[in-house]
């Protein structure tokens, strides 16, 4: 049969429309006849690849989140504040994607069962991942596994259906993406959903819905945990259990990846964590799913050049995640160590993550001298740097993991700690075999004892109580592994911690201690690399760039004991707000609300000047 190509760049311009019910009625049918399209392999492949690119974020949207744990010189609207129901976080292209996968999985008349029930499959993949997207943001959706006519007036007014229905019904979708998707495929296959892309994702789902319930329960947000909806209870437990059965399957069935073919270091567990990030072809056992980027395909993302000109960096409260290289944590008398002290004796993933002493740019000769036109704390990010070639805008050419077994594994000791299920036997089939990808020495048992640094970052207060010990350690390996991969920001919401997205509350992000003003060899080379004043420029032979006045600009000291000494800090100033009771959500547009005839309520705390009730 003849593949239709153009209707797909008319069903583009079809939909450059401005509310909800035009992206759900306006119909690919006005370009295409159901009774002739998605008959073949090569048509449904054809639509669905639009799924891939309409609905899986890009390399930079992932890697480039601000959160805690690092920043860049622009801050999100979440950490500043200010989302408002006026802007246009319900954009134009929200709802366009829901209604072509639903109108694939109606339209699908392929006659080979097998090819038919492997894109119904995709489809489900991609509706999930769809939902959970949503409800991540927003909370109580409508539900559409259908096709809605422009005269269907009821279904396009209908009220928000719980968050937990939605997210069951995410959990069923990814059930049936996982019967009908292949083990893999027979090409391409690290780029193309799969089985184990669904039971993957699925751990991803039910852990964010069965911790968000968990530390949320009892809130606006989550005012009953419990529910039953079509039959089925669902709970925090329920979904915790949902994300400990789904990555327990895949648990033990992949490794990580362990090469040095780049040699970065000596040692591959001195190198391999970091060269898994700037492989240009991704790597198949670790990597579940990717994104591909090549000058072949003319795609590419800008992860390095970005990294570069917003100056990414880590905070110290990111630093002191790492544990020290004999696998204790650090105390309290080492959090204001010198930048060189610091990475002495560290989880050998921190010299793979962050610039520390003797650091070599891959196509570099001689260590690299920090520069604070790549930083602006002294904690560079060079996670995803690869050679010069990638510095300039868009030239990267690195494949993304979206999905990796590293987070898996995770996924299940979180779950089965936050469940109070955490065996010896879970540490060794999760934890430890993260840890010794970079060698370092494995938990030897169930933690019982919390340090009391990590535990003081995940209260909700300070006069709360610790977390558990288990929970606690499960969070800092997540933190230290899953740094910059889009996670940090939607663990703190999850856990009920959205005050901490920006670091120190008032006090902007921290970085390396500054223990007196002048000229700072950071290193210990004997070279002067920074240099740190207040008042009159002294004479310095820091480079030109690595002059910092304290109170110019963005830059102070926080945290000392006088005007001399301190975090190197950035932001301090910024009017930060976070509403407890209603920041961890966005809110509803108010068009969208209009345009449904208030049938969308407003998520809770957020006032768009409309009547009708909120949630």
């Amino acid at each position: 049969m003849k593949k239709i190509i153009i209707p797909l760049s008319l069903l583009l311009a079809a939909f450059g429309l401005s509310s909800c019910e035009d992206f759900l009625t306006k119909a690919p049918e006005t370009t295409l006849s159901p009774d002739t399209y998605f008959s073949s392999a090569a048509e449904l492949d054809l639509w669905a690849n639009k799924f891939y690119n309409d609905i899986l974020p890009g390399a930079g949207t992932v890697a480039e989140q601000n959160a805690d744990d690092n920043c860049s010189m622009t801050l999100s609207a979440l950490q500043k504040g200010t989302r408002t129901p006026s802007s246009k976080s319900w954009s134009e292209d929200t709802w366009k994607p829901l209604r072509n996968i639903n109108y694939m999985l109606e339209h699908n008349r392929c006659s080979d069962l097998k090819t038919r029930q492997m894109y119904d499959g995709v489809a489900y993949f991609f509706r999930a991942w769809f939902y959970y997207d949503m409800v991540r943001q927003y909370g109580d959706l409508p539900w559409y596994d259908h096709v809605i006519g422009s005269d269907n007036k009821e279904d396009l007014n209908k009220p928000r259906d719980p968050r937990g229905y939605v997210m069951l019904k995410v959990l069923q979708d990814l059930d049936k993406a996982y019967e009908l998707l292949p083990a893999k495929w027979s090409t391409d296959a690290v780029y193309h959903v799969s089985k184990d892309a669904a039971l993957a994702f699925k751990s991803r789902v039910a852990l964010f819905e069965g911790t968000f319930r968990k530390y949320h329960a009892g809130t606006a947000f989550v005012p009953q945990d419990e529910q039953t909806f079509d039959d089925v209870t669902i709970s925090s437990e329920y979904f915790l259990r949902q994300a400990a059965d789904a990555a327990g399957r895949l648990v033990g069935t992949r490794s990580l990846y362990t090469g040095n073919t780049m040699g970065l270091a000596e040692k591959a567990t001195d190198a391999s964590y970091r060269e898994y990030f700037l492989l240009e072809t991704a790597e198949t056992d670790e990597t579940i799913l990717a994104r591909r980027y090549s000058v072949d395909v003319l795609v590419r993302h800008g992860i390095q050049f970005d990294y570069k000109s917003q100056h990414r960096s880590a905070s110290n409260r990111f630093v002191y995640h790492y544990l020290k290289r004999d696998g204790t944590p650090i105390g309290l008398k080492d959090t204001t160590l010198t930048y060189a002290e610091m990475f002495q004796n560290r989880d050998p993933r921190m010299a793979q993550t962050l610039q520390g002493p003797g650091y070599k740019a891959i196509d570099g000769d001689k260590p690299e001298q920090i520069s604070f036109e790549r930083t602006f704390n002294g904690y560079r990010v060079i996670k995803y740097i690869s050679d010069s070639s990638h510095e300039t805008a868009s030239t990267s050419t690195t494949d993304y993991p979206l999905i990796r077994y590293a987070e898996v594994l995770l996924n299940y000791a979180e779950a089965k700690a936050e469940l109070g299920e955490l065996t010896k036997a879970d540490i060794d089939a999760t934890i430890n075999v993260i840890r010794a990808r970079v060698g370092m020495p494995a938990m030897t048992d169930v933690p019982t004892t919390v340090d009391p640094i990590i535990g003081a970052v995940y209260k909700k207060s300070l006069n709360g109580e610790y977390l558990s010990a288990p929970i606690l350690e499960v969070r800092r390996e997540r933190t230290v592994e899953l740094f910059c991969e889009g996670f940090r920001q939607w663990d703190l919401l999850r856990w009920g911690l959205g005050a901490k997205v920006t670091p120190y509350g008032t006090g902007g992000f921290r970085g390396i201690w500054i223990s007196d003003l002048g000229d700072i060899d950071l290193d210990g080379d004997k070279k002067v690399d920074l240099c740190v004043y207040r008042g009159e420029k002294p004479t310095t032979s820091a480079p030109a760039t690595n002059i910092i006045k304290i109170g110019d600009g963005n830059w102070t000291l926080t945290g000392g004991s006088g005007d001399s000494n301190g975090f190197l800090t950035y932001y301090e100033a910024e009017n930060y707000v976070w509403d407890e009771g209603r920041d961890y959500l966005w809110p509803i547009p108010a068009d969208q609300r209009t345009l449904t005839g208030l049938a969308l309520t407003q998520n809770p705390g957020w006032d768009d000047g409309l009547t009708g009730t909120t949630e």
